[in-house]
């Protein structure tokens, strides 16, 4: 096992420097980073120096905003990271097995499979009292890539991002998701025979940040009908801080359809009969490729995937 590595390598670096060069490619400050890890300065440079003699590369520059991060520091940091986190995993584990338990899961998961997959999922195991312990995290697609790609997550319930390198990622699917046009219960067009997109737009909308896959459909769709996107005032990727404004104004909105019936089952909104032209794309379990697979992670996969299909 052991001709796997450099082990020359492996010898002379020290966690601590390692620890360093994830700081100061936070802090871009030699003193801040040497104050978090309790080291003097000059101790905090001579760590800096042996790790970059050790790599032979460097890999900060002083700069007018401090410390500044070559190309080979911003991927010795990225490194570096998944290796500390790595490491307390471990430790984790260790700790949870010693206590008796099965370990842990750290799992991502987007907003729009929590009403439906996710609750069905947890409340499944829970009442198992079966499994290992899951650490849930709910962010946007792209920031649960980010994290499966420093080692932060485990697994994640999301969609593939196009702007981020997945070459290191499996991406199981799972469901396609729609898109639902929402309105207070009391909105003028709830009452109406019949809609179109031209009455929408006599209404302020709520809209998500662009490139989000919703505001992507949203504009689409009223370009392919020749119309003009609605006016709006407001974006955010909030879904609570949407449905809490429709909820008490006349403004429409946009949500994921399993979010939408989620909200409108609370009486909180109502979905208009208007149809958007396309939906989100797929959803899925997106997977660090692994050499040896955490045997926890997969059984919650299998479970997961169970339980969609």
């Amino acid at each position: 096992m052991s001709d796997r590595f450099d082990m020359a390598t492996l010898s002379r670096l020290r966690l601590k420097q390692l620890a360093l060069v994830v700081s100061l490619s936070e802090t871009r400050n030699l003193h801040a980073s040497a104050r978090a890890l309790n080291l003097s300065q000059p101790g905090a440079t001579k760590l800096l120096q042996e790790v970059e003699r050790i790599l032979g590369v460097e890999l900060f520059r002083r700069g007018s905003k401090g410390m500044e991060p070559s190309a080979f520091g911003t991927e010795a940091a990225r490194h570096a990271r998944t290796v500390l986190t790595e490491i307390d995993r471990l430790t984790n584990q260790m700790s949870a097995m010693a206590r008796g338990e099965l370990g842990s899961v750290r799992m991502g998961a987007v907003m729009e499979a929590v009403p439906g997959v996710l609750t069905e999922v947890f409340n499944n195991l829970l009442q198992s009292g079966k499994g290992p312990l899951i650490n849930l995290t709910i962010s946007t697609s792209d920031h649960l890539v980010e994290a499966l790609t420093e080692g932060e997550l485990d697994l994640a319930l999301g969609r593939p991002v196009e702007h981020i390198d997945m070459g290191n990622i499996r991406f199981e699917p799972l469901w396609a998701e729609e898109l639902s046009i929402v309105a207070a219960a009391t909105h003028p067009l709830v009452e109406a025979a019949s809609l179109s997109l031209e009455h929408l737009l006599d209404y302020d909308w709520i809209l998500q940040p662009r490139p989000s896959p919703m505001r992507t459909s949203i504009e689409l769709t009223f370009a392919r009908a020749g119309l003009a996107l609605p006016n709006n005032r407001l974006e955010t990727s909030s879904m609570l801080m949407t449905v809490n404004l429709v909820n008490r104004s006349n403004r429409l909105a946009v949500l994921p359809r399993s979010v939408a019936r989620f909200y409108i089952k609370a009486g909180l909104v109502t979905e208009l009969g208007v149809e958007l032209d396309g939906y989100m794309g797929r959803y899925g379990l997106l997977i660090p490729n692994m050499d040896e697979p955490d045997p926890n992670v997969e059984a919650l996969v299998r479970y997961i995937q169970t339980v969609v299909g």
